[in-house]
Order: C-alpha cells, then structure tokens, then sequence
C-alpha cells in the first residue's frame, strides 16, 4: 500500500484534526499538576513535589502560548487550570459541578481561539477563496 495521502486535503485535515485536539493534550499534561498542588501531601515531600509540580505547570503554559498557538489560545489555558484550582477546593459542594460545566465551555473556548490562528485553507496548492463582508458603501 502507498503511505503517500491519496486526497491534496489530507494535510489540511491533519492539521486541523491536531489543532482541535490541542486543548485537550494541554489539559491532559497540566490538570493533573494543579490538582498535584491542591492536594495535601505529607510534609516530607510536600517541598519538592510542589516545587516540580509548580515547574512543570509553568513550563507547560509557556508552551501554551508559543508555536503559533497565539495569545488567546494559552490565555484560555490559564483560565482554564485556574478552574480546575477552583474545582478542587469547592469539591465537596454543588459549586464543583458549576466549575466543571465552565471548563467545558473553556475547552471549546481554547478550541476556536486556537482555529483562529490557523492559516488559510488550501486546495491544491492553490489558496480557496473566501466571501469578505460587504463593506458600508457597497451594499445596494
């Protein structure tokens, strides 16, 4: 079989699977850290853990905002790791289900702000054109 793409739009539906799936990698590598560091841990590793867990979550939302990700995008992965923060200290009320229903509009948030940041579509080789509003003076 040919591992080559059979369809010109199969990079461009690779990168637009990939960028969809971005907040969601980040969520899986830096929830785990906030919740890390919510949590009481005996006090003969409390130190250190919350040092490399402090690290690692800053590191990684740094990362949030580089490669082309964009403002917004690593914007919205803040707000998101502070409502799982959020969360974790209400848990055992009804405000934890409050929290987890914004982070869900968050993940879709860090979504389209991610797509916002994608470059133009292309068929081909050859860019698709797009329709442009009408602009105040040529509307009939």
């Amino acid at each position: 079989m040919n591992s080559e793409p059979t369809a010109p739009f199969s990079a461009a539906f690779e990168e637009l699977t990939k960028m969809l799936a971005e907040p969601y990698a980040f969520a899986l590598v830096t929830w785990p850290a906030v919740v890390g560091l919510m949590v009481h841990l005996p006090h003969a590793w409390a130190t250190y853990a919350r040092l490399g867990l402090a690290l690692w979550l800053t590191a990684m939302h740094l990362a949030a905002y580089g490669r082309g990700r964009g403002l917004g995008f690593g914007n919205v992965m803040l707000f998101n790791s502070g409502l799982v923060a959020l969360a974790c200290v209400s848990y055992p009320s009804p405000w934890t289900l409050a929290w987890l229903l914004a982070l869900l509009v968050g993940l879709q948030a860090a979504q389209r702000a991610r797509l916002k940041t994608m470059p133009a579509a292309t068929v081909a080789g050859a860019p698709v054109a797009t329709a442009k509003p009408a602009e105040e003076g040529e509307r009939n």
